[in-house]
């Protein structure tokens, strides 16, 4: 199949296959006829876009998944190493789940000072975490 036909079926555009052929992701197309430059692309090309677009879904860089493509076309890659990337990949969306929260949590307080009329959310803020230093002071 043609790379107009892949991009209909994976949604993803031409310069995206094009990209992913250079980073080794995928196979090189073949060019079978001499007289036009069109490649053809195969079904195993389709299913690795498919991989590619899930991975990606799923938080997995471009380079973790040229790292597994890598091995996985050896079938190097044994239950306990899949596993393991796994693992290290739900730690890490972990971790960025409680950055989030936190940060979320900041945004809701920032938001409800506005709402009750504070335009200086940052100075409101410093107050309030020195109160006792001002009362001294004073």
């Amino acid at each position: 199949m043609r790379i107009g036909e892949i991009t209909r079926l994976t949604g993803v555009s031409k310069d995206t296959v094009r990209f992913y052929e250079r980073q080794g992701l995928l196979d090189e197309a073949p060019q079978p006829g001499l007289t036009n430059n069109y490649k053809e692309y195969s079904a195993q090309a389709l299913r690795r876009i498919e991989l590619i677009g899930h991975a990606k879904a799923l938080g997995f860089t471009l380079k973790e998944i040229a790292d597994v493509i890598a091995v996985w076309q050896e079938n190097a890659l044994d239950a306990q190493t899949k596993r393991a990337m796994l693992e290290t990949k739900i730690a890490q969306i972990d971790d960025k789940a409680r950055s989030m929260a936190v940060l979320r949590a900041g945004l809701v307080d920032a938001l409800a000072k506005v709402e009750t009329g504070c335009n200086d959310v940052a100075r409101v803020e410093y107050k309030n975490k020195y109160k006792n230093k001002y009362k001294d002071n004073q």
